[in-house]
């Protein structure tokens, strides 16, 4: 079957809902919306391992490691078991 005939994406108004059975989330805005979300919320509903991608610094990662998040922003540090693996040093 040609990759093409599956539809592989799905758009949702709802971010609970979007991440539902997910293991990531993608902050690619930084709008004011992404950064009050209940993300202890999401993270129940999501796959673990869950990851956090926060591409525009809108949410504490500190906050969302103590949830059990594995967070990445871009310019701050990684998650400190992350900080000795060859494929991200």
């Amino acid at each position: 079957m040609s990759p093409t005939a599956v539809k592989e994406v799905s758009v949702t108004w709802d971010a609970y809902e979007a991440t539902r059975g997910a293991h990531g989330v993608c902050i690619l805005t930084e709008w004011d919306e992404f950064g009050k979300l209940d993300y202890a919320k999401i993270y129940e509903n999501m796959q673990k391992p869950a990851f956090v991608f926060d591409g525009r610094n809108v949410v504490d990662p500190e906050k969302l490691r103590e949830i059990g998040f594995i967070v990445y922003s871009i310019g701050k540090p990684l998650d400190p078991w992350l900080q000795d693996m060859p494929a991200v040093a």
